[in-house]
């Protein structure tokens, strides 16, 4: 996370949790990039409509969610979970990620902004349920879902964030992040 480590600001996407999801708790990708700048982020775009945005900024992890969480919640109306990650902390992510047989489409990643309890581990291990399987992430923030017959009908998939608490933290799959940190180690395309 970026604390301040005196090497400059760090390129970092904040993943917005349950936004644009079947015409619900909608926040237009332009509007959320314009918001970013008002904040005084730099190098800001956007990936896909389900709230990943890249940008740079001088605050630290906890201060810019914070300043991105009021700044929706005044702009659009809508409470929104942030969970910020860098560049290098998503590939770390993706090159230990355990389930390199699955499908990137139905792997998931499940990033949250505190630490991932053992009753939380308990809780999504109780969930999974056929083939599916659930690995809490060195990280001790992250949690690896894989879903072989895809998410719509699974428990875990449907309880997963629910499970974390008292941690918040929203799930992207492989491709997504992998688009992510390749946008990130990009630049800013300005969408």
């Amino acid at each position: 996370m970026n604390r301040g480590t005196g090497q400059g600001p760090t390129r970092r996407v904040a993943l917005l949790r349950g936004i644009n999801l079947g015409g619900n708790r909608t926040i237009p990708m332009a509007g959320l990039r314009d918001l970013a700048r008002r904040l005084g982020w730099t190098d800001v775009a956007t990936h896909l409509q389900s709230g990943n945005l890249l940008f740079t900024a001088a605050a630290g992890d906890e201060e810019a969610a914070a300043q991105l969480v009021r700044a929706v919640r005044g702009e659009f109306g809508i409470d929104v979970d942030v969970v910020i990650r860098t560049g290098a902390q998503l590939r770390a992510l993706l090159d230990a990620h355990p389930y390199a047989d699955g499908d990137p489409s139905r792997v998931v990643v499940a990033c949250a902004d505190g630490p991932v309890g053992e009753l939380a581990a308990r809780r999504l291990n109780e969930l999974a349920s056929g083939r599916e399987r659930v690995q809490v992430a060195d990280t001790g923030t992250d949690v690896y879902a894989h879903f072989p017959e895809g998410q719509v009908a699974s428990k875990l998939a449907a309880g997963l964030l629910a499970a974390l608490r008292p941690v918040t933290g929203t799930a992207r799959n492989l491709r997504t992040l992998t688009r992510i940190v390749e946008l990130l180690d990009a630049g800013a395309s300005g969408r």
